[in-house]
């Protein structure tokens, strides 16, 4: 299934991205920790990797990749259980930095806000069955410099898989004894590397 994913990952953004300026173009990578509310759990298991597109200094667009694994111990079940998540959104972003001084372009520090949608993937490690469904993201990117057109970068997003019928401990979502959807909330807090080919932006 992943390999499909990121072979639509691949067509998507050669679709996208196919009549812009190649110079204008990034790549993105970030490890680091994931979670949700309820139940409470959090691991360091999200991976994620992206292509993004500048159109100018303040707005650009960006297509990602995220894979995330929450397990936990429930006494529901004998053993510990969870779901994998694997996600692909388009996202719009923009530089805050400098919408609020043009100059911050020539800066060390930026600070990016990013938010989109797409399509998830959610597999439970205890029940069978595939749950596709789509997904709203948004979150802040703090950006720094760390040579010519290579940033280390730490993002914060939080996640909302709508109509999600797996709970994030793998069992379903009922209510009851009736079938029931919840909006899955989870969030991301990783740090990761960013490569501008035109480092201008």
């Amino acid at each position: 299934m992943k390999k499909h994913l990121f072979s639509i990952t691949f067509l998507l953004c050669s679709l996208f991205f196919s009549n812009l300026s190649f110079s204008q173009y990034g790549i993105e990578v970030n490890y680091g920790l994931n979670g949700v509310f309820q139940p409470a759990i959090n691991n360091f298991s999200h991976f994620g990797a992206g292509v993004t597109y500048d159109f100018d200094e303040l707005f650009g667009a960006k297509l990602d990749f995220g894979s995330d694994q929450f397990r936990s111990k429930t006494p529901l079940f004998s053993e510990e259980t969870g779901v994998n998540i694997t996600r692909i959104s388009a996202q719009g972003t923009v530089n805050i930095s400098s919408l609020i001084d043009r100059t911050s372009i020539y800066s060390t520090f930026s600070l990016i806000a990013h938010a989109g949608g797409g399509y998830t993937i959610v597999k439970s490690t205890y029940n069978e069955g595939t749950d596709n469904i789509t997904n709203a993201i948004i979150g802040l990117t703090p950006r720094i410099k760390i040579s010519k057109g290579l940033y280390f970068a730490l993002d914060t997003s939080l996640i909302f898989n709508i109509s999600q019928h797996y709970n994030f401990d793998g069992s379903f979502t009922y209510e009851g004894e009736s079938p029931n959807s919840i909006t899955g909330i989870m969030y991301n807090v990783t740090g990761g590397l960013v490569y501008k080919f035109n480092e201008n932006y």
